[in-house]
């Protein structure tokens, strides 16, 4: 397929110049002054009999090795893949040793805690409420003080846990880390197709003693997506697993959060979505509304975003500094100043290798809109694609935000499946992918209630991505399709083009490894696409926008 030149039609270029950090200069991480205790094991019965398995390691006297005297925080964490592997290096350590006991639970149908597994959701937040109970009230040594700790899948169920525990709860605050916001959108399916990482996930885990791996409700999950059944689509079931519609319960229990996540995570700036939610349910505003910079944010839920693969740092000193500064700040009352900035967005800009901190997101309040004539055709085919190249940038700009391309093309076939790969092409040839995203024709359908737009062009486009919404590509007919390109935070060089590659079936690098359903796949087969033209709408604003931030929110390589 041939390459084509896209015609800047706009660019209007808007930002907003944020504070600087309000972190403190003064506080600095406690010495690593106790040892560390043999885990003890004990179980904790739920309100249905259910019986959970936790380990406790308690801060221990390091001349004598006998518990350290006194009561301490404590800090849980609830894991799908047994209770001795509380997190991927067994990060607890650092803040027992800073005077922290640490309890890492299996969660229920795991490693050797009762019960059925699921996929997140209601129950396991009923457990963790309960756990929290039990550790402020009686685990020996706590001072009745509870806050959540953990990556990943353990740092998702830090929220449920948060939503379950209702008012004037022991536990005091939340660090979900490495995680997504909305699981449908996120990561078991994308753009209306499904994905294999539920499946993937359930690999992984050790199963219990009381757990049927073909019968408890995450295998029902599983099987229901690979057939296309209710749950490979955006229903009830996944709407209550929608992170950001627990934020105003979070919020109303007191619960302050510090979230992060990377640039190169499972979904890229999955927490953005949590970050604007609880902005948002804090102030009373629409809960997926865009934080302008003319709205007020709160320095109780922080969010991180760096150039990080999933995990990646989680357990190293900087970041785990920065977790014992947080739980230091709403568990010991130290006066460590970080929930009093007016910047509560950390954000590494990429290539331009500095940190930004900001509230708005997206920060640029207008987009620049690039439009590129077709008249091409794609075969629904690996390797089939079309290359877009703007002409090269006469400035240097920022791309601070999602994107969106919105393709019209007609179909020989009644689905269609288009991916697009945002690209940074150097002078010497040079790519780097910023973005990318795909769409399912049949779920083309936009709520343009939930979408984003920046001066009344579209960047973030939202699909009910249901059943109902559901409507065959009329055969032969021109359609639009508006494609979501994830977030991302990055300078582009004067000099450097942007490009857009579009594919019928997504590349090798792409974010998620698609799993069409069988009916999916029967609409798409032998498809051929002829794109009449599209339009590449990007957030894009002056570097001088921005400040550096005077703090540092973890490694940059």
């Amino acid at each position: 397929m041939r390459a084509t030149t896209l015609g800047l039609v706009a660019l209007l270029i808007a930002g907003v110049a944020p504070a600087a950090s309000a972190a403190p200069a003064g506080w600095q991480p406690e010495p690593a002054t106790f040892g560390v205790s043999a885990p003890v094991f004990t179980s904790v019965r739920m309100d249905d009999g259910v019986m959970i398995s936790t380990e406790v390691v308690y801060p221990t006297d390091p001349a004598s090795g006998a518990r350290a005297a006194g009561n301490f925080p404590v800090l849980l964490t609830q894991n799908p893949y047994g209770a001795g592997r509380s997190d991927p290096t067994s990060g607890g350590k650092y803040f027992v040793q800073r005077g922290y006991i640490y309890v890492a639970s299996a969660i229920r149908g795991t490693g050797t805690s009762g019960g059925q597994v699921d996929w997140f959701g209601d129950r396991q937040g009923r457990d963790g409420a309960e756990l929290v109970d039990w550790a402020a009230r009686a685990l020996p040594g706590s001072d009745g003080l509870v806050g959540l700790d953990g990556c990943s899948y353990l740092g998702v169920d830090q929220w449920f846990t948060a939503a379950a525990v209702g008012r004037h709860s022991a536990l005091k605050t939340i660090a979900p880390f490495c995680t997504d916001s909305d699981f449908y959108n996120d990561l078991t399916a994308d753009g209306g197709i499904p994905t294999s990482f539920v499946a993937g996930i359930a690999h992984a885990e050790p199963r219990g003693p009381q757990d049927d791996p073909a019968t408890d409700p995450q295998s029902v999950t599983i099987a229901q997506q690979a057939t296309g059944g209710p749950r490979a689509y955006d229903n009830d079931y996944w709407q209550q697993l929608d992170v950001q519609r627990l934020m105003p319960t979070i919020v109303a229990n007191g619960i302050p959060a510090l979230s992060e996540a990377g640039w190169q995570d499972l979904f890229p700036g999955g927490n953005l979505g949590t970050y604007v939610a609880s902005q948002n349910a804090y102030f009373h505003r629409p809960l997926t509304a865009p934080v302008t910079a003319r709205e007020p944010t709160t320095g109780r839920y922080q969010a991180i975003v760096g150039p990080w693969t999933h995990g990646e740092h989680v357990n190293e000193a900087s970041l785990q500094s920065i977790r014992l500064e947080w739980f230091d700040t709403w568990l010991k009352g130290a006066r460590t100043g970080m929930a009093d900035t007016r910047t509560p967005l950390h954000l590494f800009e990429n290539t331009a290798s500095r940190w930004v901190d900001t509230a708005a997101w997206p920060p640029s309040p207008t987009a620049s809109s690039f439009r590129f004539d077709g008249g091409d055709t794609l075969a629904w085919a690996p390797g089939s694609s079309l290359t877009y190249t703007t002409a090269p940038l006469t400035r240097s700009m920022v791309l601070d935000g999602p994107s969106d391309l919105t393709v019209y093309a007609s179909s020989t076939t009644p689905e269609v499946e288009l991916s697009a790969t945002l690209n940074v092409l150097a002078a010497d040839g040079h790519v780097v992918k910023q973005a990318d995203g795909i769409l399912l024709g049949s779920q083309r359908q936009l709520d343009t209630a939930q979408s984003w737009y920046a001066d009344g062009t579209l960047i973030q486009p939202s699909h009910p991505f249901t059943q109902a919404s559901q409507r065959a590509v009329p055969v032969g007919r021109s359609t639009r399709y508006d494609l979501s390109l994830l977030a991302n935070f990055t300078e582009i060089t004067a000099g450097q083009r942007i490009q857009v590659v579009l594919t019928t079936q997504p590349p090798a690098n792409f974010h998620l490894a698609m799993a069409p359903t069988p009916r999916q796949l029967a609409g798409l087969a032998d498809g051929v696409y002829t794109i009449q033209h599209a339009t590449l709408n990007l957030p894009l604003a002056a570097p001088d926008r921005f400040r550096t931030s005077s703090a540092d929110w973890g490694p940059i390589s």
